[in-house]
């Protein structure tokens, strides 16, 4: 009989197998350097990529080619959570999917998009590998925002996107659906995470194993809700309702002290005495960019952090996650080459642009 110690060895062999397709910077350098959207799925289609874009359709669009290479990123993730000790972790780690998606339908109904118009950015294919595609199609084709939000009752999502039409309908800013969103998906996310043990007698709990990960995720998350949340002037209640406990390296005192200065600028600089503080961009000129610029720093921090694992935590629960973060970051990257090579954007202005 299999034991956990035997399903850790196998998950992590697994994911270090899926390692091996990840793009190398040659490869990488290679895509940036494709004359048009047809030479760039060429080159894909010789790589781990091969079987996601090989559906898509000629004429090829930069958006085509982006949900082609999520759905890769889903196949991978659908596989592993099934195999991985701590595979709820990663199953609420999948709700991220369709949180993306639930976003890009909610801000579309409240702008009256049509089903059609939302279509090309709605990918499905993610709903489907965890039987999950009907909830997705009720919210969408529900016939208004009202009816889409109501939709979704019994969900992770529903009593945050309540509270977030309930606050769009006295104060229509499309951006708090994002917010109530992202707070549905990290409270689930750290709430399994608050739930997991190792399964077997003296041995590390599993949620000791992943907390470098998971610390990183909901500091983050909780850091840059309060500077954004400052910046579209949210009251103190307002903040408080979106930050995620427990908190972990940046304690909730710190994220209230940051909520009550004055300005968004005096609250990054309380970050100076926390681990954040390699965060802070070094320009404060305008505030919805730095904020921009923290985020994407924090992110590129994400992508070593990340890779690390597999040197570091070698063959441990910290692998199949890692792994799954890491190809996210790469599908991040072709979807933006695929955006700059269709819109004729300059090789190097590309590279500049990608993460690493």
């Amino acid at each position: 009989m299999r034991n956990i110690l035997d399903d850790v060895t196998y998950s992590a062999t697994k994911a270090y197998s899926y390692r091996g397709g990840i793009l190398d910077s040659s490869t990488i350098i290679s895509l940036t350097e494709s004359s048009d959207l047809d030479e760039l799925v060429t080159k894909l289609k010789a790589t781990a990529y091969d079987t996601s874009v090989s559906r898509l359709d000629a004429p090829y669009s930069a958006r085509q080619i982006e949900k082609a290479c999520y759905e890769h990123v889903s196949d991978i993730h659908s596989n592993l959570m099934k195999t991985s000790p701590g595979g709820e972790l990663l199953a609420a780690y999948y709700l991220k999917h369709i949180a993306r998606n639930l976003k890009i339908i909610l801000k579309g109904k409240a702008l009256g998009k049509s089903d059609l118009d939302m279509e090309d950015y709605v990918d499905l294919y993610t709903e489907e590998l965890i039987g999950r595609r009907d909830l997705l199609v009720k919210v969408m084709t529900a016939d208004n925002l009202q009816d889409s939000v109501d939709s979704l009752s019994g969900s992770e999502f529903s009593k945050d996107i309540t509270t977030a039409l309930k606050i769009y309908n006295e104060n229509p800013q499309i951006n708090i659906f994002d917010v109530y969103i992202d707070r549905a998906y990290h409270t689930q996310l750290v709430e399994t995470y608050s739930g997991l043990n190792s399964g077997l007698p003296f041995t590390e709990p599993l949620s000791d194993k992943l907390r470098p990960i998971i610390s990183h995720y909901i500091d983050s998350y909780n850091v840059v809700s309060v500077l954004r949340a400052k910046q579209w002037n949210f009251d103190l209640d307002q903040i408080k309702e979106i930050l995620i406990q427990p908190t972990f390296d940046i304690t909730y005192k710190k994220l209230i002290n940051m909520s009550l200065t004055d300005d968004v600028e005096t609250a990054i600089k309380m970050l100076e005495n926390t681990p954040y503080r390699k965060f802070i961009p070094t320009s404060f000129d305008n505030i919805a960019d730095t904020i921009s610029q923290l985020d994407s720093n924090i992110k590129k921090f994400e992508y070593t952090k990340f890779n690390n694992v597999f040197v570091w935590h070698a063959f441990t629960e910290l692998v199949a996650l890692a792994l799954i973060r890491v190809k996210e970051f790469e599908a991040a990257n072709i979807a933006t080459i695929a955006f700059g090579v269709e819109n004729n954007i300059e090789t190097k202005t590309i590279q500049e642009n990608l993460t690493n």
